[in-house]
């Protein structure tokens, strides 16, 4: 996530996840290299290889359209999370004299490191930023700069 806009009269957010598409996109150049090997030396095989490498390209598609863009909005007094992913579009409007602030919810395993998104709070409900958790400092971030500008 990363703050695209921040003004006094506007505050926008912005998250496209891109790991997993370049992990996407490597597979499918590796399966694209192993398919046109095969096909070069005659082998029926490298059929196999050059589906997959087509179906990854497709994901790496769909994968490239993901994004949330969250807009606080001090003129029109909203707030907008817009999400774009492979579901469609869809948007969750609030009023932003009903967001009391923005917290970071967390989930623990004991296997792994602790992950995190970003929610604003109204009233008793937690409305997350992001449909995807996150690893790293970026949740710490963006709270803190929700908060400042609600501050403001």
């Amino acid at each position: 996530m990363r703050i695209a806009v921040n003004r006094p009269d506007r505050l926008v957010i912005e998250h496209r996840p891109r790991s997993l598409m370049m992990m996407l996109a490597a597979l499918a150049g590796v399966a694209l290299a192993v398919g046109v090997d095969l096909a070069w030396h005659g082998s029926l095989w490298a059929a196999v290889p050059l589906a997959l490498a087509l179906v990854l390209a497709l994901l790496v598609h769909y994968d490239f359209l993901a994004h949330t863009t969250v807009t606080l909005d001090r003129t029109t007094g909203m707030a907008d999370i817009l999400w774009c992913d492979d579901a469609g579009l869809s948007r969750r409007t609030l009023p932003l004299h009903g967001i009391e602030r923005a917290v970071v919810d967390t989930i623990r395993s004991h296997d792994g490191p602790a992950i995190r998104r970003t929610a604003l709070v109204v009233g008793d409900r937690h409305h997350q930023l992001t449909r995807a958790f996150l690893s790293g400092p970026t949740p710490d971030r963006v709270a803190q700069a929700i908060n400042d500008w609600l501050a403001r």
